[in-house]
């Protein structure tokens, strides 16, 4: 029997009546799974490809009783995509009389009312307001998913490697002591490793099996690849000329690497625009701009009905949303990850089944970066991703929204939380026990007799709605020249005392950081030494940085590069690939290593760098992977004789504790945790000594 005949009757006719030609691949064969089996899906597959309709029908079929409850819950990391989806369901089902919620901080709180007084149909939710309802309301989350069958996660790589799908994961299990039954999960993607697949099925916390469905088609791509030389005080006028020709004749999605890039690049081709009279619309898009100049971006780019439109954007506009048909992509600076570009990409080509990239470098080494991103996605390699180990601060988060959601309760079952709950078993109890004495030092929760309930310190973060999130925060420090406030950067283990700096179109050097205060003090700088690149802070993967070496190496990969590109690869191969086994080259007669290495070995190696002696200090420039320092070809054989173990890195930052608080600056509930619990999160997450052995095993 065929996918379409296992549908039901009314799923059939409007299938039928919406003239649909035939089910997608993927489509069929989930309708299958989910008909023949009680497994749970991750759905991998490419944009457009009918991942939604895979997922939500063969759900909506399987439901024999719309009446006894909500039975779908689909989880989104956006509150654009849930818009998204929600109109892009809501045809199928008023069709067959199935309604469909939306919930979230801008949906209508009479429609949520109305399913709160009668939970029916399908809910589309963010993980913060689930968070939400379960802190502040979980009388409602009682009521709402008692009859849930079905929870589908949307972009299901967006949680797989941060604070926020910890958080989510722990939300799945609290949400589902509330279900009658336990409930089938299907998770979505369009970049996911094939080498990942098994941590991707441990996502999902349930006593189902999780099977895979991979749909490897994806659109042929034509890509262009161009160089401009600029410097860090003049940006390139040829680069932007060239996206200013392409926005004559295609709509774009252009993504550069920061908001302010974004402003600029929107700005400058608007002007441009102006002075030549062209009516290409230009739009920036990003999350530091008002809701409704996004959706005025969105809107238009939906309706444009032929009329070009160029969106600068950062990743705002990477995940699913559906704002119709894009020509082309210009990625602006090399993307941070393969999956990131593979993202981006899937934007183009909805309607022509062709992906069109515009690949625009005016640094030389982003323009490695770019290039090795490209010929991994070519060949189908996504970054893989590392699961977070030992999660302590989200832990402790949900220690505090778990005593909000049940208005206190026993300590015995507060000191078992660890236990209860798989999503934390692997928190040994001496940890977690650690944590609690904390929590209670601090006044973050507070016993009475045998009971605990939340504590003054809670009440404070309970401030606003930025309690729920988990999104990782850009800690910017204001940076002063004397008295006066010349502007802000994030801060960054590269952010130094020592360092020189660019901003307001001058370059500093620090000479004091307050990390209470959050104030950079700076002086300008006479010494010559260029400006640190502060960049996005992404961490780049091995996967990538290997690739780039590989390209250097041979000039296989060179067969389609205009010249301009294999001159600036020439020299790069030149100055960098003198030795055999690692590679010492000078920069700004400064000698360093430049390692090819992802960016949580080149953090480790730095760290043992400077731990041999505390009056040398040793520089990364990650975005280059270039380590340098004073005496570093005597001291790297010096950190392979010690061979450094994780108790002496442990105790080297136990005595640092500034340097701690640079490796959790954009953990946003590391205030919760002892100084002990930062360290061992450290050691786990933002280090990778295994990963340093085997790199130094080469020489």
């Amino acid at each position: 029997m065929g996918s379409f005949d296992l549908l039901q009757r009314e799923i059939r006719r409007y299938i039928y009546d919406e003239g649909w030609e035939s089910l997608r691949g993927i489509q069929e064969a989930s309708i299958k799974r989910i008909y023949n089996t009680d497994h749970n899906l991750i759905l991998a597959a490419p944009t457009a490809s009918g991942k939604t309709e895979a997922a939500f029908l063969p759900a909506i079929n399987s439901v024999k009783d719309w009446d006894s409850g909500l039975k779908i819950v689909y989880i989104s990391p956006l509150i654009a995509l849930i818009n998204d989806q929600f109109n892009r369901i809501l045809e199928l089902c008023d069709y067959i009389d199935i309604p469909v919620t939306s919930w979230h901080g801008e949906a209508s709180r009479a429609k949520k009312n109305k399913l709160l007084k009668k939970p029916k149909g399908i809910l589309l939710i963010t993980p913060e307001s689930i968070e939400a309802m379960l802190s502040l309301r979980p009388g409602e989350a009682k009521g709402l998913f008692k009859g849930t069958e079905w929870i589908i996660v949307d972009e299901i790589h967006s949680f797989l490697e941060n604070n926020r799908g910890v958080q989510l994961r722990s939300l799945i299990e609290r949400i589902k002591l509330y279900m009658a039954k336990d409930p089938r999960f299907i998770g979505m993607s369009a970049t996911l490793n094939r080498e990942d697949y098994k941590k991707v099925k441990n996502f999902f916390i349930s006593n189902r099996v999780t099977d895979v469905l991979l749909d490897s088609s994806k659109n042929p791509l034509e890509a262009t690849k161009s160089y401009y030389e600029s410097n860090i005080k003049k940006q390139s006028r040829k680069a932007l000329e060239e996206i200013y020709n392409y926005s004559q004749r295609e709509s774009m999605l252009v993504f550069p690497n920061s908001r302010g890039e974004v402003e600029r690049l929107a700005v400058e081709l608007s002007r441009l625009g102006k002075e030549r009279g062209s009516s290409t619309r230009y739009f920036a898009h990003h999350s530091s701009v008002s809701k409704d100049i996004r959706l005025t971006a969105e809107k238009f780019a939906k309706s444009s009905r032929g009329e070009l439109f160029t969106i600068c954007c950062t990743s705002t506009l990477e995940l699913g949303i559906d704002i119709g048909s894009v020509d082309s992509i210009v990625q602006y600076n090399s993307p941070h990850s393969v999956a990131s570009l593979g993202q981006r990409l899937g934007r183009s080509g909805r309607t022509t089944r062709k992906n069109i990239l515009h690949f625009i470098a005016t640094d030389e080494w982003s323009l490695l970066q770019g290039l090795a991103a490209l010929s991994l996605y070519e060949e189908g390699i996504i970054d893989r991703f590392d699961p977070i180990i030992k999660p302590y601060d989200v832990l402790a988060h949900q220690v505090i929204s778990i005593l909000l959601e049940n208005t206190g309760m026993p300590l015995k079952d507060l000191k078992s939380i660890n236990k209860k709950f798989k999503c934390w078993q692997d928190i040994e109890d001496n940890e977690y026990h650690e944590l609690l004495e904390y929590l209670i030092e601090k006044d973050y929760i507070e016993i009475l007799e045998s009971e605990v309930i939340t504590g003054l310190e809670t009440e404070k973060l309970l401030k606003g709605s930025d309690f729920f999130a988990h999104f990782e925060t850009e800690n910017n420090f204001s940076v002063y020249n004397d008295h006066k406030k010349i502007g802000e950067i994030p801060l960054s283990l590269s952010v130094q005392v020592g360092v020189n700096i660019f901003l307001s179109a001058q370059i500093w050097k620090i000479r004091d950081i307050e990390f209470k205060s959050k104030k950079i003090y700076v002086t300008k700088a006479v010494d010559g030494n260029p400006p640190i690149f502060l960049g996005n802070g992404s961490d780049i993967t091995n996967e990538i940085r290997n690739r780039m070496k590989t390209i250097l190496e041979d000039e296989n990969y060179w067969d389609n590069y205009n010249e301009n590109i294999k001159e600036v690869l020439l020299k790069l191969s030149k100055e960098n690939l003198r030795h055999k086994k690692l590679q010492w080259t000078e920069k700004d007669d400064k000698i360093g290593l430049r390692t090819f290495q992802g960016t949580k070995i080149n953090r480790t190696l730095q760290l043992l760098l400077n731990m041999l002696d505390e009056n040398i200090r040793y520089e990364l420039e990650d975005r280059e992977t270039f380590i340098s320092g004073p005496n570093i070809k005597e001291d790297i054989n010096r950190v392979i004789e010690r061979n450094f173990n994780e108790d002496e890195i442990f105790e080297y930052l136990k005595d640092n504790l500034k340097i701690v608080e640079l490796y959790l600056t954009s953990n946003k509930y590391s205030m919760l945790l002892p100084n002990n619990l930062k360290i061992k999160y450290i050691i786990n997450n933002i280090l990778d000594l295994a990963g340093v052995r085997k790199y130094l095993e080469v020489y």
